[in-house]
């Protein structure tokens, strides 16, 4: 069971206790983490087509509109008394398919590690099914462990092709010949935050390409960074033993200045919470 933040969360369509929420996870089961902005679930609409992917790759039968969730995050905030952070949806396969809906504690990063960077290590490893977001207590607890013994903010995934696939809770990116380099969207889990850069990148004209990166072209690398949910563009100091300068690469900057604003045009366009 994930640590819960506030006192309700939901099951199904309906508003629980948090000390009453009780389940047991199958090995068929999907969720999302959505970021939620002064009550508003930004992106939902990017979240919830990647959970409809997931569930589909497990054949798993989940009917809720985007406004059904969306009011039930509403609800949970308002019930909650949260109006920042981060909610998780999951849907659990047992004996029956059940929905859950609850606030989980978060971590953003400080300014600090968008100033001067974020220090990564490299992991041979790869998760099992990598375009369905599924949850694997093995996996989790493994590179959990490799993160807190080696002092890094996050962990790059190997393949056996010694190609850099993604990180353990992240997307990543790299700069080569002032190129915008990701994995392959068929080697990884498909961000929101991934699929927002690209957008960006295309309207700023960065030139781009969805390659693999082998551990041996480090030494190349320009710059690099991961994103996801709680990040968003987050520079990286260090891969392993190789510094890079990204946080002042102007490519990285220029996404992360972008990024940032579109952030803020979604919450103009999409702000419907009321405190009643």
């Amino acid at each position: 069971m994930d640590k819960i933040r506030g006192n309700y969360v939901t099951m199904d369509n309906r508003l629980v206790n948090a000390g009453d929420l009780s389940y047991t996870l199958s090995d068929r089961n999907v969720y999302e983490v959505i970021r939620i902005i002064n009550g508003t679930p930004l992106f939902l609409e990017d979240h919830l087509e990647r959970m409809t992917q997931s569930l589909e790759i497990l054949k798993l039968d989940f009917r809720k509109s985007k406004e059904e969730i969306r009011n039930l995050i509403h609800l949970l905030a308002r019930k909650n008394r949260i109006k920042d952070g981060n909610v998780k949806i999951l849907v659990n396969d047992g004996p029956a398919i059940h929905s859950y809906m609850y606030f989980i504690p978060h971590f953003y990063p400080e300014k600090a590690s968008y100033l001067n960077g974020i220090r990564t290590g490299t992991i041979e490893m790869e998760r099992k099914n990598p375009n369905a977001k599924v949850i694997d207590p093995n996996y989790k607890a493994k590179v959990t462990a490799f993160i807190e013994e080696s002092g890094l903010y996050e962990a790059l995934l190997v393949n056996t092709d010694h190609e850099i696939t993604e990180g353990s809770k992240s997307n990543v990116f790299f700069v080569l010949n002032e190129t915008l380099v990701t994995p392959p969207l068929k080697d990884v889990l498909g961000g929101v935050t991934r699929k927002r850069i690209l957008d960006i990148a295309r309207e700023l004209k960065i030139s781009m390409a969805e390659e693999s990166v082998q551990v041996t072209d480090l030494s190349e690398v320009e710059a690099a960074f991961i994103s996801g949910t709680s990040p968003k563009i987050l520079p990286i100091s260090f891969i392993d033993d190789v510094q890079l300068n990204s946080p002042e690469h102007d490519i990285v900057m220029n996404l992360i200045s972008a990024y940032d604003q579109k952030i803020e045009e979604y919450l103009q366009k999409n702000s419907s919470y009321t405190e009643a």
